[in-house]
């Protein structure tokens, strides 16, 4: 649930960029965060299930991620204005980190073959 308030709020407030004609800062506020959080479920995923070789396949991606995310957040400027308080946009990529670590559990780290819930 708090993955799709993140997501959900993530695309309104990258829309909102767009709709009002900042078409760079618009996509990187679309790009970053979900890049900050792919690199975080990733990492978790990779500690959860993997071998050594796919953890420290784990942490090097996630740290490219990271700093891919964070750097086209950086450099377009883009910011953050949620319930009358402003974010910087690096700020709303390390929630995306938080999001995407608290987020991920066991059943979406291992690709659970019977698909979602068992079925």
């Amino acid at each position: 649930m708090l993955l799709y308030i993140y997501m959900l709020l993530t695309l309104a407030m990258a829309g909102s960029a767009l709709w009002k004609g900042a078409i760079y800062p618009g996509i990187a506020g679309l790009v970053g965060p979900t890049l900050c959080w792919f690199a975080a479920s990733g990492l978790k995923g990779s500690f959860m299930v993997g071998t050594s070789r796919q953890k420290l396949a784990g942490i090097g991606n996630a740290i490219a991620f990271v700093a891919v995310g964070v750097g086209i957040i950086y450099h377009s400027g883009y910011w953050v204005g949620l319930f009358g308080y402003d974010f910087t946009g690096v700020t709303w990529c390390l929630v995306g980190l938080a999001v995407g670590w608290i987020g991920t559990s066991r059943r979406h780290a291992a690709m659970d073959p019977r698909g979602p819930k068992g079925k």
